[in-house]
């Protein structure tokens, strides 16, 4: 069941918080950017990427959206400089806008992400960040391939993405941060779901 937007905020802020703390950013540092960020604006932080993949399964061979959150001082970086970077996944729409629109999350004003790239990729209809079976056939959608081994190389090569990786997703994107957590446990430092559809098998859907 998706999150209210007023209860998505309540949310959002401490799991933020706790979520920098386990990919290496101090309490301090968190701390310190949420006052600097009481006393000064945050810039325009948008960014995007569009990818052209064969995993995504998007109608029309449309590329995969990939909108980014950037960090402070991201466009002046350094070559291999990188920060951390938060894969927030998005419900069962798929829509690459939804965490910056349509929840109001409000999440471009959060002075905690100031020093963190938020990655909030599109998923197909329902694509469950996983790469399906498909009886036995594979093949796209493979949303687990697009953000794992395309778009995650990408970002960390050309785009200032870290190694220090935390995932967060809302209903079907909480379900593929804890399952692509738990298939990859070196892989994020710290996962979080908001109301996430984490047993499909016992929650159906009516015929």
């Amino acid at each position: 069941m998706p999150c209210s937007p007023m209860r998505l905020r309540l949310l959002v802020v401490p799991l933020i918080v706790d979520l920098l703390l386990l990919v290496g950013v101090s309490r301090a540092e968190a701390d310190a950017a949420a006052a600097d960020g009481a006393r000064s604006p945050l810039k325009n932080r948008s960014a995007s990427v569009w990818s052209t993949s064969p995993s995504t399964h998007l109608p029309w061979g449309a590329p995969g959206k990939v909108p980014l959150l950037t960090p402070d001082g991201w466009q002046d970086r350094r070559t291999g400089e990188s920060r951390p970077t938060l894969y927030l996944l998005v419900g069962g729409d798929g829509n690459y806008k939804a965490w910056t629109e349509d929840y109001d999350s409000r999440i471009q004003g959060l002075p905690q992400l100031r020093d963190v790239l938020v990655v909030m990729p599109e998923m197909p209809l329902f694509g469950f960040c996983t790469d399906w079976f498909n009886g036995g056939r594979g093949g796209p959608p493979a949303v687990e391939s697009f953000h794992l081994k395309e778009v995650r190389p990408l970002l960390e090569a050309h785009y200032g993405a870290g190694t220090r990786r935390a995932a967060a997703g809302e209903s079907q994107g909480g379900f593929g941060a804890l399952s692509c957590s738990a298939r990859h446990p070196a892989f994020f430092r710290a996962a979080a779901s908001y109301s996430g559809f984490v047993h499909p098998l016992r929650h159906r859907f009516p015929p």
